[in-house]
């Protein structure tokens, strides 16, 4: 779920008048890259991690071997390269084949130079260089030694640096540091066998895989599910409207909303009337008309409720998405200039 639209979901469930729903929404890239950029080449700098350090909570040494990350750099590039290709955005993307850095210090964060990024774009025929710079992990665990076996948790911690670089720039277009930690699948409550070194080696992997994945969204635009909802009644005209949107007739739902609305003489009836009705005008793709009608039934709200009401909190969130959905708007009609297959793209929801 986006952070823009992190809504208290308890509130839909707790009120029988409200009817909680899921609406895909196209959201821009993080970064917005030049209009003349059609092509890029995803590149491995980040040298080899070939000791991970492993931090335990038990007395004893768990593993006598080295855990290594020697290729979970190589496999972050493509995964993402796969993950920004996957989408019709971009014309092209490529990989660089294995790893351009030489040295071995994995803890340096290298950046490319302006002659690397130039020479890149030559020999690849591409108009701009991601490039991951530096990639580290670290494996810690909370494990207690019980009666009924182990129990505890084990958490792999990755930080990094990825850069996007243009040919004509001196220095990045964009610099994003890599911060998370992630829980493998077999953590559980009780088990009496520790993971085994090929497990260790394979979750390095897939973290290094999913973090990637995740971080595509920061160069091509992407679809997302967001919760929304709209109020009910038990009054017939009501019910109507009701049944029209859960079949997603929204204009015969908005239409039956904005007569009541027109006649409505409690300050309740209008509040929710105004907000079902921006719900209608945000699917509808009028953002601006939305946040018209969610102010108006956040004003009222707030002026008989008061600021501490969950009901007035829950419309206050509302309109701050509104204003983010205008603003995101403008940037991805930025981004999505030269895309010529929205049909496609449309197709990926």
């Amino acid at each position: 779920m986006s952070r823009h639209v992190c809504f208290i979901v308890l509130l839909l469930t707790a009120c029988s008048s409200l009817r909680q729903i899921e609406i895909e929404t196209l959201h821009p890239a993080g970064i917005t890259f030049p209009e003349g950029v059609k092509t890029v080449l995803v590149v491995n700098n980040a040298a080899s991690q070939t000791e991970v350090p492993y931090l335990t909570k038990l007395p004893q040494k768990l593993y006598a071997d080295t855990i290594s990350a020697d290729s979970t750099a190589y496999d972050f590039c493509l995964a993402l390269a796969l993950a920004i290709a996957d989408p019709p955005y971009f014309e092209d993307v490529r990989l660089f084949e294995g790893c351009y850095r030489e040295d071995s210090n994995a803890v340096a964060d290298v950046s490319l130079t302006q002659d690397d990024v130039l020479a890149f774009c030559d020999e690849h025929q591409v108009n701009a260089v991601i490039s991951l710079d530096q990639l580290l992990f670290k494996i810690e665990d909370n494990y207690e030694q019980t009666w009924m076996g182990l129990t505890g948790n084990l958490n792999f911690i990755v930080s990094g640096v990825l850069r996007t670089y243009l040919p004509d720039r001196t220095g990045p277009l964009n610099t994003v540091y890599l911060s998370d930690t992630i829980a493998p699948v077999w953590n559980s409550e009780y088990f009496y066998t520790l993971p085994s070194m090929k497990e260790l080696a394979m979750g390095l992997r897939e973290v290094s895989n999913y973090l990637a994945t995740g971080k595509s969204n920061l160069f091509v635009p992407y679809w997302n599910e967001d919760v929304r909802w709209y109020y009910t009644s038990y009054l017939s005209q009501w019910k109507d409207a009701a049944a029209l949107a859960a079949v997603e007739n929204w204009k015969d739902a908005a239409a039956i909303w904005l007569a009541l609305y027109e006649k409505a003489r409690s300050w309740k009836e209008k509040a929710r009337l105004a907000s079902n009705l921006a719900l209608t005008a945000e699917i509808s793709g009028d953002y601006e008309k939305a946040l018209s009608w969610a102010t108006l039934s956040y004003q009222i709200f707030e002026e008989r409720l008061g600021d501490s009401h969950e009901w007035v909190k829950l419309q206050k969130k509302y309109v701050e998405v509104l204003e983010y959905r205008i603003n995101a708007e403008k940037k991805l009609h930025l981004q999505m200039k030269h895309v010529t297959g929205m049909e496609k793209w449309k197709d990926m929801r």
